[in-house]
């Protein structure tokens, strides 16, 4: 999978079938949406591709910012389990958000992206002040020579399969409903990078991950402390128990800087710059300022009897 940022120039521009959307989470309506898209490709002899935005465009037009439920990476690693063999990401500012519908689809659709064939859900808007929708993509897909499809919205139950449903599960901490929707467990893959040392000297060593870009104001959809399996941690295809903790450290520190960090049972060792995947399993606490190193310390240890009784363990002491 190539993932393209901006337009592609004219020496590697191809014909493509496209999806278009934000895809946070890569839920199974996305996956359905995706697989289409891959279908229609293969019938056609085009490549599958898809259209999505950074940041988010409730979050550029401020009105509040969306709490993020994947990482870039895990968000392009999803894509690409579906079939999808181009990602272009176009930046959302205020040259792109002034796009008539028209210029949208002259200009990125069709003469950008060389798009045969466009699908979206069926509740899309497009275009200046969302003045387009399904109905206005399909009149200038004539017009600009590309098909339109609109994919179904999903229902599990009563309810819509939506990032907002899986961002309102998370914030109750209902890893069951998020996998659900989500059609697999939730986790969060990146690289081990080098932390304060703090969990060490108390006793817990962490692997530590970011899970936000510097500078970005989103959050994480979900946070606190949880019960967390760790896969790719030494190359043997072993998972390991363990605890994590996905938040800011407000106890030790006043900057908000998202970080996960996870305590692996059963295991030492060196695992920086490696990519570790952590699935979370269940959700233990809310994250918590302490008065102290020593409330924090013994809160830990409690968290750690949670999480191993959730593994059905029990620390021997």
């Amino acid at each position: 999978m190539r993932i393209i940022r901006g337009l592609p120039d004219s020496l590697s521009v191809v014909d493509c079938a496209l999806a278009i959307g934000n895809f946070d989470g890569v839920h199974l309506g996305h996956q359905a949406l995706l697989q289409e898209t891959v279908r229609a490709a293969n019938l056609r002899g085009l490549v599958p591709a898809v259209l999505t935005f950074e940041p988010h465009p409730r979050d550029y037009f401020g009105r509040d910012t969306l709490d993020r439920i994947s990482t870039l990476r895990d968000k392009f690693d999803r894509i690409l389990a579906c079939g999808i063999q181009r990602v272009y990401v176009i930046r959302f500012d205020k040259d792109f958000a002034s796009l008539t519908p028209v210029e949208f689809a002259r200009d990125i659709l069709s003469r950008g992206l060389h798009c045969r064939w466009v699908t979206v859900g069926e509740n899309f808007t497009f275009g200046k002040a969302r003045s387009g929708n399904y109905d206005t993509l399909c009149e200038l897909g004539r017009h600009y020579n590309f098909e339109t499809q609109s994919t179904p919205l999903l229902f599990h139950g009563s309810a819509r399969i939506s990032s907002s449903r899986v961002r309102a599960a998370m914030a109750l901490g209902d890893l069951f409903e998020v996998e659900t929707i989500l059609g697999r467990p939730y986790s969060v893959t990146g690289h081990v990078v080098h932390g304060a040392k703090l969990g060490r000297n108390l006793g817990f060593p962490t692997l530590n991950q970011y899970v936000i870009a510097p500078g970005s104001n989103a959050r994480p959809a979900l946070r606190g402390v949880f019960a967390v399996r760790i896969h790719g941690l030494d190359g043997t295809g072993t998972i390991y128990e363990g605890m994590a903790s996905l938040g800011t450290k407000p106890t030790v520190t006043d900057k908000k800087r998202w970080l996960l960090e996870t305590n692996v049972f059963d295991w030492s060792g060196d695992a920086y710059g490696r990519i570790v995947r952590i699935e979370f399993v269940a959700k233990i606490r809310d994250e918590k300022k302490f008065s102290s190193l020593q409330e924090l310390t013994a809160a830990i240890e409690h968290d750690k009897e949670q999480a191993y009784a959730v593994f059905g363990r029990s620390i021997t002491r």
